[in-house]
């Protein structure tokens, strides 16, 4: 007995294949109408996440930012200068916890993930700048560190609005 090769595997399924088609012409008719027109809906449509990311995303993001932004308005008009050393510290912390929470939850869509990783990429440098400035007034005590945050913060706020204009739109 002949052993079958890979070509004659080959070849015979195709004959099946045509000779099922044959055999049902309107159910393969249906199925590749059906199959061109889900391909062409799926590939067409866009899935608008934001009303998801709302819902689900947002307000444990919004909770951790209100504590980071509370601290940082304490800290412009404090009790004393002890206060708002502590409040400013406290800060550092707290933008800490709202990059913990925007990394453990990620939109689906690829123009939400694109959003999202500009909040992250935001908290990953106002850490960053905390450390910087911490950092700085180790080494001069008489540092205006909250006027040298204004001063690093204005520079980084247009990557938190582009994922407000897309949170928004």
């Amino acid at each position: 007995m002949k052993e079958p090769s890979l070509r004659s595997l080959v070849s015979s399924i195709v004959r099946n294949l045509l000779e099922g088609v044959r055999g049902n012409k309107l159910a393969t008719v249906l199925a590749v109408v059906a199959f061109a027109g889900a391909s062409a809906l799926a590939f067409s449509s866009q899935y608008d996440e934001r009303l998801r990311y709302r819902e689900v995303i947002l307000p444990d993001i919004e909770r951790a930012e209100a504590l980071f932004f509370r601290l940082l308005k304490a800290a412009e008009n404090p009790p004393s200068e002890n206060w708002r050393l502590s409040y400013f510290l406290t800060a550092h912390i707290k933008a800490k916890d709202v990059l913990h929470v925007a990394k453990a939850r990620q939109p689906k869509t690829r123009t939400g993930m694109k959003a999202h990783a500009e909040l992250i990429r935001y908290y990953e440098l106002v850490i960053e700048e905390f450390a910087i400035i911490r950092t700085q007034m180790s080494i001069d005590e008489d540092m205006d560190y909250l006027a040298e945050w204004r001063s690093r913060h204005a520079r980084l706020k247009p990557i938190r609005d582009r994922w407000l204009a897309w949170l928004k739109s």
